[in-house]
């Protein structure tokens, strides 16, 4: 490298050091595997920027998810995110004649990469990770040891990933480039879906091109995406595979691609699996962290398959985009699996909007049933779509009720039906806050439960000076309460609460520019609530 090409890159990386001193938040990949000591974690990827924030999933009592700890140099927490232990992955298959899942199980992943995005000002010294002891070793183990990241470490891997920037990709990562196909908006106001072809050589990009338009397409035709198209920014992302195809172990057929696309994963026949870090290292050369909220890997092949998770993947067989649309229930939506096969937990109430043990009128969704209709709701006595309580969801053949008889979260090609539309709907919401307007969100709470709104990424809203109104609303003969938290540049700070005997609350707050969010919390009894926004423009 010539010495104006060194002192470009000595300019070019001062610049975005002087940028990055100014940046609120730190993207970080995580790799984490299996050792003897536990699952371990290390940092290989870091950004700054004004990324929005992780959100927290909610702490049911199921699973085991890991927390993601920022701390000062007192030890002090000051941002806190439990994210998805992806370690711990349900996979599924399904039939492609009748769509009924095929196959359900819980398998264990060893080794991957996680993306998490928390603050990172001057405050913030250590990052650290704790994973929870599972099944037995809870009683037999001493919980493990967190993971515990340095300031000074993660500034260098923030460094490394600058000075790489400036450089050709290694060897190890195929170059990739990115095509913007609809654009609505910032993406750090949109839900942003990557779409990602892997097993496409270089002879077959013009194929590749076709293959992801009509995937494209089978996506925003759907209903639920068609109605909410306003809410989301599509990109296409292109990357040479040496060789054509996916692997198919169980017929001996390996293929050299950029993603190591296979079939038959974890001896499933129709389960198809890419290797995480290389993803995300393609689609990460190209996009920001705000604008890959999504990613689906079209695997080139016609072999019925795909799969679910941080990742989703399908191929190139027509019904394919039927089991994606599913699996990105799970991923973009949080709903559960509707139907009943698997292995069944009742230890505690779902978080997911679209299952319950409560089988009466004062489930999640009660508010949709019609007064005629019955509850618990037989099978074969209402048109399908009809809002009830229907036993049989989440791996349970009792004990767990869903909304409907049939929706696309049970079988494949039904429709989402209204109270897995109302969910996703509150989902896009989120992403394109009206500035200045009023916003809506509805959900439900058990008894101590909290729900924040928004309630998806980036989980909090930037406003201006002026008045913060919030009114809530729940079901007689409860107590709900509303918080308003403001990121304090360290922490954030509730400035405002309204903490009633009832359901019935307000906040009138006269508030600087910043960040905010609103909290719902269940003080005593459950139910639906409705909670309305209005924040002034920034």
């Amino acid at each position: 490298m010539n010495s104006l090409k060194l002192i470009l890159m000595a300019v070019a990386i001062s610049v975005l050091q002087l940028s990055a001193a100014h940046a609120a938040n730190i993207s970080l990949r995580v790799a984490y595997s299996d050792g003897r000591q536990g699952t371990s974690f290390t940092p290989v990827r870091a950004e700054l920027g004004e990324f929005a924030l992780t959100p927290s999933m909610p702490d049911s009592g199921q699973g085991e998810p890991w927390r993601v700890i920022a701390r000062n140099a007192q030890g002090t927490i000051v941002h806190e995110v439990l994210v998805r232990n992806v370690q711990q992955r349900h996979v599924e298959a399904f039939d492609p004649k009748t769509g009924a899942i095929d196959v359900s199980q819980q398998v264990r992943q060893a080794d991957g990469v996680f993306e998490v995005s928390l603050p990172f000002d001057d405050k913030v010294a250590s990052i650290e990770i704790q994973a929870q002891a599972t099944g037995d070793a809870r009683m037999a183990l001493p919980p493990p040891q967190p993971a515990v990241f340095k300031r000074a470490a993660l500034d260098q891997i923030v460094r490394n990933g600058q000075a790489a920037r400036m450089q050709p990709p290694p060897s190890a990562t195929p170059a990739a480039t990115v095509t913007t196909i609809i654009n609505n908006g910032p993406s750090n106001a949109r839900m942003d879906l990557v779409f990602v072809g892997d097993g496409y050589t270089a002879a077959e990009m013009s194929k590749w091109r076709t293959d992801a338009q009509k995937v494209i397409d089978g996506f925003m035709a759907d209903p639920l995406f068609a109605a909410n198209r306003a809410s989301i920014n599509v990109y296409r992302v292109d990357v040479v595979s040496n060789q054509s195809g996916a692997d198919e172990p169980d017929k001996g057929v390996y293929r050299d691609t950029a993603m190591d696309g296979s079939f038959y994963c974890y001896n499933i026949d129709r389960l198809l699996c890419v290797n995480s870090t290389k993803v995300y290292d393609i689609v990460g050369s190209v996009l920001a962290p705000d604008q890959r909220d999504v990613i689906v890997v079209v695997s080139n092949s016609t072999r019925y398959g795909g799969s679910g998770g941080e990742i989703a993947t399908l191929s190139m067989h027509a019904q394919s985009v039927e089991i994606a649309l599913h699996e990105i229930g799970h991923t973009a939506f949080a709903l559960a699996d509707e139907y009943d096969y698997g292995t069944c937990s009742l230890s505690a109430e779902p978080s997911s909007g679209d299952v319950s043990l409560n089988g009466t009128r004062n489930v999640k969704w009660g508010g949709l049933i019609s007064p005629a209709t019955a509850v618990p709701t037989g099978l074969g006595q209402y048109a399908n779509g009809t809002v009830g309580t229907f036993q049989g969801a989440q791996y349970c053949k009792t004990g767990k009720y869903r909304p409907t008889e049939n929706s696309r979260m049970r079988t494949l090609g039904y429709p989402w039906h209204a109270v897995n539309e109302g969910l996703a709907r509150t989902v896009f919401a989120s992403y394109t806050p009206a500035p200045g307007g009023a916003v809506t969100q509805t959900g439900s709470l058990a008894s101590g439960a909290t729900a924040n709104a928004p309630s998806a990424s980036p989980g909090y809203i930037q406003s201006g000076n002026g008045t913060y109104s919030i009114q809530l609303s729940g079901p007689a003969g409860t107590d709900f309460d509303l918080y308003l938290y403001k990121y304090s540049g360290s922490a954030w700070t509730k400035v405002a609460s309204s903490e009633g005997s009832t359901s019935t609350e307000s906040i009138n707050y006269a508030g600087t520019a910043g960040y905010y969010y609103v909290q719902v919390k269940s003080y005593a009894g459950s139910g639906n609530y409705t909670v309305t926004y209005n924040f002034p423009p920034k």
